[in-house]
């Protein structure tokens, strides 16, 4: 089985890898040599859902068990793809209405447990806006373009404002406050 066929099943479940994700996964170790970025090629990759770090109180706590729980069912509706060496993870917003790969907008899970719209047509301009700081910006923007990766931001701030709903960190606020409700 080939890589690409690999994580496609693994972490798009099937669908065809976006050019620009076929093209960094062919690159995956130079990628991460250059940006700190690596991308999730193991079969059980799933670190942000990793509590391992809370104590059994904290676990119990209403408010961080509903919080957890709201992540991790936001989580669901993400294909996480790559993550950086900060701790924060990108991929592709599904949503609760699995919207196809290739209709999907870039998210992130920031280290800090909170969602937000990466604002790119992208993973790589994703990596370029959101990992690249600096010189490396521009840097890595021009081997994007040597790898043949076109669509990407022309400078760190070149984001939009793509609109979806429910956004995962609206969906995150919804969940959060039902579970919580249920806990009492």
């Amino acid at each position: 089985m080939s890589i690409q066929t690999q994580f496609s099943l693994l972490r798009l479940q099937g669908e065809p890898l976006p050019k620009d994700l076929e093209v960094l996964l062919h690159h995956q170790e130079e990628l991460q040599r250059r940006t700190g970025v690596c991308m999730g090629t193991a079969v059980d990759w799933a670190p942000w859902l990793n509590t391992s770090d809370l104590s059994e109180a904290e676990r119990a706590d209403p408010e961080i068990a509903a919080n957890l729980r709201a992540i991790a069912e936001v989580c669901r509706h993400i294909a996480f793809v790559v993550a950086d060496d900060e701790g924060n993870y990108f991929g592709y917003w599904r949503g609760p209405s699995s919207t196809p790969i290739a209709d999907s907008v870039v998210v992130q899970l920031s280290n800090e447990a909170q969602f937000s719209v990466c604002g790119t047509a992208n993973i790589a301009g994703a990596i370029l806006t959101q990992c690249c700081y600096g010189g490396t910006f521009d840097e890595t923007r021009q081997w994007f373009l040597r790898l043949g990766l076109t669509a990407l931001p022309a400078y760190p701030y070149d984001l939009g404002n793509p609109q979806v709903t429910p956004s995962p960190a609206a969906l995150h606020e919804q969940l959060f406050k039902a579970y919580l409700s249920e806990a009492g």
